[in-house]
């Protein structure tokens, strides 16, 4: 197996390949590292510029459990703490499969040659679930997301999430890199508009598969 060190270097761990909103919030990612536009619509990046990727010795990844960002610009709409709480838990559980699914090792603790991958749930937009669901069921409505999952936008009126994730050598605490996303389901999937939180529940897990995919991508293996 390719060491992991390639897919810093050229993936940067970006849940891009279906964000297409500007994050309102870098979930205090921000204020710790020097962010800047994404190669993908409503993202933000960061690489370090002293990252090493000849040296090959990252050969695990450390997902710990999700955080909640709780400072004065989280914007979580009416969401409670206990859908918040979830919503992490998800979080996390969701990146863990995805990678486990796409076959990369996981490791349990920090330790040398493993990078940690830090998620946080930043920031929450609810649906509006009647309007959202029947507007797509009208051949208007289905022909604007029909071109808005094309454009690879979220329709009209539904939620998304956004999440901050950062990336970091576990035994010298080095950021090696990080990202701020909004995600939101595609366009034509109706079930996104059956409940306040549905659309951020479907972004979390298309941001996962598509993180892991990314990875593939970076390391030019083949599709599981």
């Amino acid at each position: 197996m390719r060491r992991l060190c390639i897919i810093i270097c050229c993936g940067v761990f970006m849940l891009v390949a279906c964000s297409s909103q500007t994050p309102k919030t870098t979930g205090g990612l921000g204020d710790k590292l020097p962010l800047a536009p994404g190669q993908y619509p409503g993202t933000l990046v960061y690489r370090s510029p002293t990252l090493d990727t000849s040296s090959g010795k990252y050969k695990a990844l450390f997902v710990d459990d999700a955080d909640i960002y709780h400072a004065a610009d989280a914007d979580f709409g009416s969401a409670s703490q206990a859908d918040k709480e979830r919503l992490a838990a998800k979080l996390t559980t969701e990146f863990r499969s995805a990678l486990t699914k796409h076959k990369y090792p996981l490791a349990s603790q920090p330790g040398q040659g493993v990078v940690r991958i830090h998620l946080t749930l930043a920031g929450l937009k609810e649906s509006k679930p009647v309007a959202a669901t029947v507007l797509r069921l009208t051949p208007l409505g289905l022909g604007m997301s029909a071109a808005n999952t094309v454009a690879g936008h979220s329709s009209a009126l539904v939620g998304s999430v956004t999440v901050a994730g950062e990336i970091t050598d576990t035994q010298t605490k080095e950021a090696l890199a990080g990202f701020v996303a909004t995600e939101s389901p595609i366009a034509l999937d109706i079930s996104s508009g059956l409940g306040t939180l549905r659309a951020a529940e479907l972004g979390i897990e298309r941001g996962a598969e598509e993180f892991a995919t990314d990875l593939d991508r970076t390391l030019n293996r083949s599709p599981k």
